[in-house]
């Protein structure tokens, strides 16, 4: 029998709850017993203790399905509960759900044997794995794609640099996109699963991006030798897969962005009752109550759209243009949030130690990363055109 909405809620709520204790009892005490802070990824062995731990708490990996080790919950509690993770602002934030190093409904394309060895310890939390898509001159161009993988009996030779891959440098495999048919267009795109230990995998370098140090890198593939058994999904099928994984990201992305929004209004908001000017509170002034109001208006309108978007995936329906509107939207969100609570916060919001102007660098990332803004404003232009001509 199907759970009703009601024993669904309840659920969530205790979800919440026991991820807001294990952050706030286990991870943030972890952090500050290392020594830990945003200009270097934490170290791997820590980072798989928390998944770990996660895991335990039936939090890791909670939206895959039953049968490869999952929770088998909705995607929309996944996105529920990634604006509750985000909004502890913890530099663990992509170990206590899986983000893009966990598993994905992308990998549910795996055969018997590469669900043993790929899916199963990737939603263990034992590893973690990376989407290598991107590339110098390839970003949302993917048709421009230059990294080819040439058959040779029964192994794939890889060559190419994959650019800018989050969680590239800590990698235990990659989920690698190269050109198998160069004349077959889209069609002609393969993903492999390539072991990071693979001789001729190599990451060339590790990127000093805003906001997160150390977090994206690149690789390199000289004759790198992948078995045909790695290839996922069949021979052409990459970029069908490649947008599986894209849509959902964009939505899950989206709810990070409104745990940071919540993050951001939470402290504004406790800011205000508690600096004083001129005799009285901050936000006893209609100036700083406006920007406290936009703020939390424009981030139910996030979380709604956030939430329908979800359905939308959960019920197999296709999301292109509502991810599209979603990410566009919160992205833009999220950078508006940070500049207003740096203006709330004044010159304490400019200082290193209240970890704002960190957040507020951070937030710029959102409008490019997951296709940029404009990139979103084509996609859902070309959507309506498409079915007003339809």
């Amino acid at each position: 029998m199907a759970e009703s909405s009601e024993q669904i809620s309840e659920e969530v709520e205790l979800l919440e709850k026991t991820l807001t204790r294990f952050v706030r009892e286990d991870v943030l005490p972890l952090e500050r017993t290392h020594g830990l802070d945003w200009d270097t990824p934490p170290p791997k062995d820590l980072r798989r203790q928390v998944r770990r731990r996660s895991r335990e708490l039936g939090l890791y990996a909670i939206d895959m399905p039953v049968e490869v080790g999952g929770a088998g919950l909705p995607f929309e509690v996944r996105c529920r509960l990634e604006m509750t993770a985000h909004s502890l602002d913890t530099l663990f934030f992509e170990d206590l759900l899986g983000g893009n190093g966990g598993p994905t409904s992308m990998l549910l394309a795996c055969n018997q044997e590469q669900r043993r060895r790929f899916l199963a310890p990737l939603v263990a939390g034992d590893v973690t794995t990376c989407f290598a898509l991107s590339e110098a001159e390839a970003g949302s161009d993917v048709a421009a794609l230059r990294t080819r993988a040439e058959r040779r009996g029964d192994r794939y030779v890889l060559d190419g640099v994959k650019n800018i891959i989050s969680n590239a440098a800590q990698a235990d495999f990659a989920m690698v996109f190269a050109v198998t048919d160069p004349g077959a267009g889209a069609r002609g795109v393969t993903c492999f699963l390539v072991p990071a230990d693979t001789p001729g995998f190599r990451v060339s370098r590790t990127h000093d991006c805003v906001g997160f140090k150390g977090y994206q890198a690149e690789i390199s593939f000289e004759g790198c030798e992948v078995p045909a058994a790695n290839v996922l999904g069949g021979e052409g099928q990459g970029l069908r897969l490649a947008m599986d994984w894209i849509n959902g990201n964009r939505v899950r992305t989206s709810a990070w962005m409104a745990g940071v929004t919540r993050h951001l209004l939470e402290r504004s908001s406790h800011y205000a009752g508690q600096r004083r000017q001129f005799g009285a509170p901050i936000g006893s002034f209609q100036a700083i109550q406006i920007k406290l109001a936009d703020m939390a208006t424009e981030l139910f309108a996030a979380e709604q759209m956030i939430l329908r978007s979800a359905w939308l995936r959960d019920h197999g329906q296709d999301l292109r243009r509502e991810a599209s509107m979603t990410k566009l939207f919160c992205s833009e969100m999220v950078n508006r949030a940070a500049w207003e609570a740096m203006q709330i916060h004044g010159g304490a919001g400019c200082l290193r130690e209240t970890g704002l102007e960190r957040i507020y660098r951070m937030a710029r990332v959102f409008t490019v990363v997951e296709g940029t803004s404009e990139i979103q404003r084509v996609s859902i232009a070309r959507s309506l055109l498409a079915h007003a001509a339809a």
